[in-house]
């Protein structure tokens, strides 16, 4: 299944849309406008909470909680690296590619494409492919693209 998102991924003020491959809105991502780290939502088009994203503070590099239905399914946090963006997942899971141009495959534990994420370079504003591999394990695929996606632009921001 493929999921599309115009415009910027993650906005610290701002929801953001994710469609299917009709157009048709299938969630909605929404952020926390005053928060203490970045606390994100997706929810589905009938206003059920699915994953909930929150940034753990006090931590030297990045980390990232994953909600689904209100149970942590797991943590990402960014590794230390001198000429790359890396993560570790809980789950056993890894991340591969090109996180800086924000193109990257997540892959399970037992080394099965999860879902990938591709920014499309010639658009007007920023628009991204996602493509979930795995339907079972679709929510927690968005929300770890997500999690990522919004470590990415924070770090962006900040250069």
């Amino acid at each position: 299944m493929k999921y599309y998102i115009r415009e910027k991924l993650i906005s610290l003020h701002h929801r953001f849309y994710v469609y299917d491959e009709d157009g048709h809105q299938a969630y909605e991502i929404s952020s926390r406008m005053i928060s203490i780290g970045d606390k994100t939502t997706l929810y589905d088009m009938k206003g059920g909470k699915h994953a909930y994203i929150e940034q753990r503070i006090l931590h030297l590099m990045p980390h990232y909680d994953i909600y689904l239905e209100d149970h942590l399914a797991c943590s990402i946090n960014k590794k230390i690296r001198l000429l790359k963006n890396d993560y570790g997942l809980s789950n056993g899971y890894r991340v591969d590619g090109n996180i800086l141009a924000l193109n990257f495959t997540i892959i399970d534990s037992h080394g099965k494409k999860m879902g990938s994420i591709k920014r499309k370079l010639i658009s007007i504003g920023d628009r991204y492919e996602i493509t979930i591999f795995d339907h079972q394990q679709e929510l927690l695929a968005l929300a770890i693209l997500i999690a990522i996606a919004n470590d990415v632009n924070h770090a962006q921001r900040n250069n």
